[in-house]
């Protein structure tokens, strides 16, 4: 393993040190070089976090790393223990290059306590190595991807937007409660902006670390916003319009939060977090496109029926949503 890359964890290491007074360190450091052949590892880790496992086989599970989104395959192992500061250095090389790492999750999710801490060189035009990534990984921000390129990270996050409304049934239900209540459709797609601005908000706050609310309370009362939109579409005397805008903005900023769990797990990449977090929430916005012009036509056919069938199929499907929120308004606290 190169010298370069074992002083570099050792100055990491060595700031850490001071404040763990000879208990567990608060840093797991991973040092990851890119060359023109091949891609090598370095993990130095404090020997009490193995619990007496042999290093040998209890590091290499703990790394999730992809190169170019195929698994690190590890290669020429050493293992070099530091007496001193009671830690040891697991590298091992992959005889491929990578344009993008991806670190899946902490070297210790067991540990909350400890954050790892991921610093990438790659070499330069001139051939020089130069730092190209920085990654802070936590229980609470277990992911991050570096060296993609823009139209990749867009894509990637985009599609993230999609499938997580898709498939999440709380969203789903929330969104169809508001669509249930009819409107034409500039109203509706009225309803989901708001949705969509209010939730970006908090997204946004969450993912950057400005805002953040517990799940104790906004996995309740999303539930209770479900409740809510399947309640108004039973007891509502006439359309009331702004009231259901109310509801879509007013919750969104609760759902911002729920959604905000995805993009953390994910990890926002360092070089372009805005056109991530846009890219993503388009990709909401897209997914809540998706089940309008789903729901929208089968509606408007019933309607085109029977004008009766059409009010009995918003009061018993308003009915199911009211109770699905409830059941999981109790699950949830």
């Amino acid at each position: 393993m190169k010298p370069k890359l074992i002083h570099c964890l050792a100055l990491l290491l060595l700031a850490t040190v001071t404040a763990a007074h000879a208990h567990t360190l608060a840093v797991t450091g991973v040092v990851i070089h890119t060359g023109a052949h091949e891609t090598s590892v370095a993990i130095t880790v404090h020997l009490p976090l193995l619990a007496g496992a042999d290093p040998a086989t209890a590091i290499p599970p703990r790394l999730h790393l992809r190169l170019d989104g195929a698994p690190f395959h590890p290669t020429h192992i050493e293992l070099l223990r530091d007496p001193q500061s009671d830690t040891i250095t697991w590298s091992a090389e992959d005889p491929r290059p990578a344009r993008s790492i991806a670190v899946d999750a902490p070297i210790f999710p067991d540990h909350p306590e400890d954050t790892t801490a991921v610093l990438i060189y790659s070499p330069d035009s001139s051939g020089q190595e130069k730092l190209t990534g920085r990654m802070i990984l936590t229980p609470a921000h277990p992911a991050a991807v570096s060296g993609e390129s823009l139209p990749t990270i867009l894509r990637r996050f985009l599609v993230m937007g999609v499938l997580h409304i898709l498939s999440g049934p709380d969203h789903i239900l929330f969104v169809l409660g508001l669509i249930l209540a009819g409107g034409t459709v500039r109203q509706l797609l009225g309803l989901l902006t708001a949705f969509t601005l209010a939730h970006s908000i908090t997204l946004s706050l969450t993912a950057l670390g400005i805002a953040s609310l517990s799940p104790r309370i906004v996995e309740p009362v999303i539930a209770l916003s479900i409740v809510a939109v399947g309640l108004e579409n039973l007891l509502r005397h006439g359309a009331d319009y702004r009231l259901r805008v109310s509801l879509a903005f007013g919750f969104g900023f609760f759902h911002g939060f729920g959604f905000a769990g995805a993009l953390t797990e994910a990890g926002l990449p360092h070089q372009a977090v805005g056109w991530s977090l846009a890219a993503f929430n388009l990709g909401v916005e897209l997914g809540q496109g998706t089940i309008l012009l789903a729901v929208l036509p089968v509606l408007h056919a019933i309607a085109r029926y029977s004008p009766t069938a059409r009010a009995r199929t918003t009061r018993y499907a308003s009915i199911g949503v009211a109770v699905a929120g409830v059941i999981w308004f109790f699950q949830r606290i």
